[in-house]
């Protein structure tokens, strides 16, 4: 069992008093209610100093299972539980998701565990030490401002669970640039986006004012983790660019305008240089579709690649998602462009 004031799945943003509860293999969330007025009499008791006792009625708000069976969990923080299963497996799960954050071995930490035996002893697997029984970490593991305690035989191991943001920027110095942008696109569909489809677009709203190309500062209805996600994706653009396998002056001219195709040593360079440029084209396009951040894809992105003399291949990507279905708006000024590209 670990109590705690938790952020929950359909829970809002206001924490709940959360009773999480292990049994067997069975992780369930009691959310504590207190009885309406009326039915306290049912509900009521006295201590021993002669005040009334409320006390509280425990529903299932959710549940899941878990691989093995459950030995210990407790609540980290606002929005994850983290549970250590009989087989050594400690996980971390995201509340608010249903997601797991993390899954470390714990076969080599040691903890420190209580045994006891029960009657039913011969049912039960042989414990560590080679008697029947059962083994409880209830001491184990505690939580302390957002850190977790553990107890080990040797020493006692801190581990701290970062923010989405947190670890995006752990991905991002880590040159993990996709992985990054994996993640925030994570984070976009699970929290980000059922706000945004409720406070900026409204039911009888036109196809038109659904792009932030419309209209003098739409802008301004950007949520803060919308704006630092385009950030990210501007820094990674701007970076791979600069650092694209170099081409000869001949294979830029062909890559601008699509004349007389180079061959040896130059073509082999365009094509290293193509494929890095039709990648960086994909991610852009992905990012941008799933985010709705159109004006983004035909903006900033847009001017990178024209710029970098590669639009014809950012052109030949686009195309590739208007017949599939993923892209249904092109910019003025970009369809301008893709209508002279493919006249070419």
């Amino acid at each position: 069992l670990s109590w705690g004031w938790a952020l929950v799945s359909g829970g809002g943003h206001s924490v709940t008093p959360i009773l999480a509860r292990a049994w067997g293999c069975c992780l369930q969330f009691l959310r504590a209610n207190f009885p309406p007025v009326d039915d306290l009499e049912e509900y009521e008791a006295e201590d021993p100093n002669g005040a009334e006792v409320h006390w509280p009625a425990f529903g299932t708000h959710d549940e899941f299972d878990a691989a093995a069976p459950v030995v210990a969990l407790n609540w980290l923080g606002k929005r994850s539980l983290v549970y250590l299963t009989l087989t050594n497996e400690f996980t971390i799960i995201d509340t608010v998701i249903m997601t797991m954050q993390e899954r470390l071995d714990f076969s080599g930490m040691k903890l420190v565990y209580a045994e006891f035996a029960l009657s039913r002893a011969r049912h039960l697997p042989t414990s560590a030490n080679g008697g029947n029984g059962c083994m409880t970490f209830l001491n184990s593991i505690r939580s302390s401002d957002n850190r977790l305690l553990v107890l080990c035989q040797e020493d006692i191991t801190e581990i701290t669970v970062l923010g989405m943001r947190d670890q995006i920027v752990s991905l991002e110095e880590g040159g993990q640039w996709l992985e990054a942008l994996a993640l925030a696109l994570d984070h976009y569909e699970s929290t980000i986006q059922s706000q945004e489809d409720n406070c900026r677009r409204t039911p009888d709203s036109s196809f038109a004012s659904k792009h932030l190309e419309y209209g003098a500062d739409n802008s301004s209805l950007l949520t803060e983790d919308e704006i630092w996600m385009a950030e990210l994706l501007m820094r990674y653009l701007i970076l791979a660019i600069d650092n694209a396998p170099e081409t000869e002056p001949s294979s830029m001219e062909y890559s601008f305008s699509n004349s007389k195709l180079p061959s040896g040593r130059n073509s082999s360079r365009l094509n290293l240089a193509e494929s890095h440029f039709e990648m960086l084209s994909g991610v852009c396009m992905e990012f941008c579709i799933v985010t709705k951040r159109l004006d983004l894809l035909f903006g900033p992105i847009f001017r990178c690649f024209y710029e970098a003399r590669y639009i014809n291949v950012f052109l030949d990507v686009m195309e590739t998602y208007i017949l599939n279905d993923r892209l249904k708006y092109i910019a003025p000024e970009a369809m301008v462009i893709f209508v002279a590209h493919c006249k070419d």
